[in-house]
């Protein structure tokens, strides 16, 4: 087998130990949980024989949106559209309302019937009879609770059908009391609609009438303006005044583009302004027509010049009157020149007013479009006004005319009786078998769980799983339960119970052959508290310890002795106080087996003090003493939570047994028994479970060992 085989196969044992621990306990305690169930189902079969048997009456409504095929047209009657869910689901709700059941109570005077003033348990039987009699007429809302519990209102899916039923224990009274429901809903919606056209109607004609006021004083607001601020045509002048606006704004524009460009060549003007030369180089005055004609003639005239001149001398006639023409084209210039610019300068100062006009023209113009936009916008304001209230109060007029017009038209919705209910002829509860089958299935199982919880809460060590987690002290073995007879004989008392006699075995070879060093020959035996089983389990160790050798078993517990009591001795024979008060022999005190090679010396008298009686060093040399006789000695001691006995006697002792009730001691108690042993440095040895019976020890040991056939009794072996 590989590890993941091996991995997979504990996880699997791990599982069914774990449901072994909750099986287990339910096992052990069959018989009680079984009694436990059949007394609750007998009890709840018992209480529901005593019921009233019940009789449910069904009736079938269908409450539906009011809107037939042959309905009124007129604005879809009312504008009210089918009901929605949400409307059709109040009504559901409306038939469970206390309002709704009040109605019903008193339609059929159900405070004086004998169904709510009688108790639910049967009649034939006295007792029950007269505890369910009221002698007092209940009250209104007392009967209204239980009217409602009895009623059940259930829609039927996807259809406009509701189921009426109601429960009651007369068949008759459930029958009347399903149809009145449905009848007193009609006449319900019969009132809701009476009720409503009437207030509908008065109160269109309040609203009529306030609508016709405040729709005549915004007719007349409307009118006082207008003739307050003559205003006739007013979306023909706002428009001319909108073109002119316009208009006036592109003038402007263009005549502040002129200007900019004229004021540039009149600040050049100004700076040469008295030097002929320089104006004539501004492209505005040099490409002047009349200029550029001058300049022409002049250059012609001055060629001519230059040609005269080398032909002819300064006082030549000819030279002379072309200098006269030339410096007259050239006066002619500079008159041409003051022209232009005085031209120019006048532009300047024209473009100038312009602009000025312009700019207080656009603002005359835009105060008085502005002042019509208001005016405009008041008038809309109270003409708004007055086609609002105009259109409500003729759509308020339109509603009066129709709610005069629809008479008994029912809005949102119609009912009817689609089934009305019967007699019923068998009884709808109680379900006695079903009852009791549900009693018996729930208590079993709250029952079981109950005990389950228990189990895996419990800080015990009553599981596997709860061992394999005890790390205080090493466990030597499980001891199930001890069972003994009765009707056994004396000498076969040891073999009452098989099963606890080889745990107590697999125990002894535990301590013979498990420790690294030789067989403690000194054993103490104690537990946390009383009633764990110590001295059931000192007895019968001893006794296994007696099948191989010489054993003397000593009781150490002179607080409660239970030794003698259980192997019916006289409590009062002499034994481990009467040693150690020297007040008899050793062969007085101790009794022999005569079964086994065990010798057994009781407690003996209780002393008053039985703790200074141990500690003496009497008693340490008695077990030396002992020692030197027997093969083995076990000593059964105190509990070590209940007195400290059990510490001073554990530094006498190679060993100490720590005996743990598997049910009921807490590992709390056994934590602080063992931390005490130890505080005193007492050599323990492990712990051994007993009373287990969640914890099986060996699956087949219980099969094995009961089977009595196959044990051969030896014959009775003498002391050696």
């Amino acid at each position: 087998m590989n590890d993941d085989q091996s991995v997979k196969f504990n996880t699997v044992n791990d599982q069914e130990v774990a449901l072994k621990e909750i099986l287990t306990p339910l096992w052990s305690r069959r018989w009680k949980i079984i009694f436990c169930t059949l007394l609750i189902s007998s009890l709840v079969a018992f209480y529901v024989s005593l019921l009233k048997p019940s009789f449910k009456a069904t009736a079938i409504l269908q409450i539906g949106s009011n809107k037939p095929a042959n309905t009124l047209s007129i604005n879809e009657a009312f504008n009210e559209s089918s009901a929605s869910k949400e409307q059709v689901k109040t009504q559901y709700e409306l038939l469970k309302s206390r309002k709704f059941a009040e109605r019903v109570i008193v339609s059929l005077n159900l405070v004086e019937h004998e169904e709510f003033n009688r108790g639910k348990y049967n009649d034939k039987i006295s007792f029950f009879s007269d505890i369910g009699k009221k002698n007092i007429t209940p009250s209104v809302s007392s009967v209204i609770s239980a009217f409602k519990g009895r009623l059940t209102i259930s829609p039927i899916a996807s259809t406009e059908l509701v189921k009426i039923s109601f429960v009651a224990h007369y068949p008759k009274l459930a029958q009347q009391v399903a149809n009145q429901i449905g009848i007193t809903y009609l006449q319900y919606q019969d009132e809701i609609h009476s009720a409503s056209k009437e207030s509908t109607s008065q109160w269109l004609v309040d609203q009529l009438e306030e609508l016709g006021k405040k729709l005549e004083t915004s007719e007349q607001a409307l009118q006082e303006y207008r003739e307050e601020e003559g205003l006739v045509g007013l979306s023909g002048v706002a428009g001319l005044m909108s073109a002119e606006l316009t208009e006036l704004t592109s003038s402007m524009l263009k005549a502040s583009k002129h200007e900019d460009d004229l004021e540039v060549v009149y600040q050049s003007i100004q700076k040469r302004r008295g030097n002929t030369a320089d104006l004539l180089e501004l492209h505005e005055i040099s490409n002047h027509s009349g200029i550029v004609e001058l300049r022409r003639s002049d250059e012609k005239v001055a060629r001519k010049l230059f040609e005269l001149a080398k032909r002819y001398g300064p006082k030549h006639p000819k030279r002379i009157a072309v200098e006269a023409e030339l410096e007259s084209l050239q006066t002619l210039i500079i008159r041409k020149v003051n022209e232009v610019v005085i031209s120019i300068e006048k532009d300047y100062l024209n473009s100038v007013e312009k602009v000025k006009g312009t700019k207080q023209r656009l603002a005359e113009s835009k105060k008085d479009y502005l002042r019509l936009s208001r005016l405009r916008n008041k008038l809309s304001q109270l003409q708004r006004e007055v086609d609002t209230n105009k259109e409500l109060y003729n759509n308020y007029l339109v509603r009066l005319k129709e709610a005069d017009a629809m008479g008994n038209y029912k809005a949102n919705f119609y009912v009817r009786f689609i089934d009305k209910a019967i007699v019923p002829r068998g009884k709808f509860a109680p379900n006695k078998a079903l009852m009791v089958i549900i009693s018996f299935v729930l208590s079993l199982a709250i029952i079981s769980i109950i005990i389950i919880m228990r189990e895996l809460l419990m800080d015990t060590l009553n599981s596997r799983r709860k061992l394999e987690n005890f790390n205080e002290a090493p466990i030597l073995a499980v001891l199930p339960k001890f069972k003994s007879s009765n009707n056994e004989k004396k000498e076969d008392a040891y073999y009452t119970d098989n099963r606890f006699i080889e745990a107590v075995r697999t125990l002894r070879t535990s301590l013979l052959f498990n420790g690294e060093s030789k067989p403690a020959k000194v054993i103490a035996i104690t537990s946390s508290v009383p009633n764990e089983g110590k001295s059931t389990v000192a007895l019968h160790l001893a006794r296994s310890f007696s099948e191989m050798e010489k054993v003397l078993l000593i009781e150490a517990d002179m607080r409660h002795p239970t030794i003698a009591k259980n192997m019916k001795m006289n409590p009062h024979r002499p034994g481990l106080s009467n040693l150690l008060a020297k007040t008899h022999q050793i062969n007085e005190c101790i009794i022999r087996d005569k079964n086994l090679k065990l010798d057994i010396l009781t407690s003996g008298i209780s002393p008053a003090n039985p703790l200074a009686f141990l500690s003496m060093k009497r008693f340490n040399m008695l077990i030396k003493v002992f020692g030197n006789f027997y093969d083995r000695i076990i000593i059964e001691t105190p509990p070590v939570n209940a007195v400290s006995d059990a510490v001073i006697i554990s530094k006498l002792v190679e060993s100490v047994l720590y005996v743990v009730h598997g049910e009921k001691t807490r590992r709390e108690q056994i934590t602080t028994g063992l931390r005490m042993l130890r505080q005193a440095n007492a050599p323990i040895a492990g712990v051994v479970i007993n009373h287990s019976q969640n914890i099986d020890t060996d699956k087949y040991q219980n099969k094995y060992y009961n089977d009595r056939t196959n044990i051969i009794k030896l014959p009775i072996r003498k002391h050696g």
